[in-house]
């Protein structure tokens, strides 16, 4: 995909943002495994890969205040925090497959209509959005973050499920619980 320093933006992405380290890779893999389990084809399992690995590319524009904060954001917070699907939209639009780009921008879109930044639903949102928005949910959860302690993996299996038609594609949960039932689920490791 045209000349776009991945690997290099990874690893700023990495080092910039301490909740990043590892994140972003889980989320790709994760991805990529319901991807599969939905029957994408190769190319757009390419395309989810690089999505789950860029999803959170806006965030090196943000304050690193805000992102290292260990409490709640404040609403002027959480409305710039809330920025970053769009700026990292941005930042690829020209660069990568659109459905990339479309990725990015979408993946905190909820399947009721209530997510950000567009407050589309269901259809409307694109399938590598839906995918990654479990995904990324998912890794959130189980993972340390520098605002909360990693969750218990069967706390976030249920909230998955629980949120399955609400916050989540239904559809995508459906192939998510099958991997979690076979132990396929890239878990973050503790030092």
């Amino acid at each position: 995909m045209r000349d776009f320093p991945k690997d290099i933006l990874i690893e700023v992405m990495e080092d910039v943002i301490e909740d990043l380290h590892g994140h972003v890779h889980r989320v790709s893999d994760l991805a990529v495994d319901l991807g599969t389990g939905l029957g994408l084809s190769e190319y757009e399992l390419d395309c989810l890969a690089l999505a789950g690995v860029l999803h959170d590319v806006g965030k090196i524009h943000m304050d690193p205040t805000i992102l290292g904060k260990p409490g709640p954001l404040d609403e002027t917070e959480k409305d710039l925090m809330q920025r970053h699907p769009e700026l990292g939209f941005a930042m690829t639009r020209n660069r990568l497959d659109p459905r990339v780009s479309e990725a990015i921008l979408y993946h905190h879109e909820r399947f009721d209509g209530k997510g950000y930044p567009f407050g589309l639903a269901g259809n409307a949102i694109p399938i590598l959005s839906r995918i990654v928005l479990v995904a990324d949910a998912f890794d959130a959860m189980t993972s340390t973050r520098s605002y909360q302690p990693a969750l218990p993996v069967d706390f976030a299996i249920s909230e998955i499920i629980r949120n399955a038609g609400s916050q989540f594609d239904p559809n995508v949960v459906e192939v998510f619980i099958e991997l979690a039932n076979v132990n396929q689920l890239p878990l973050a490791t503790t030092a």
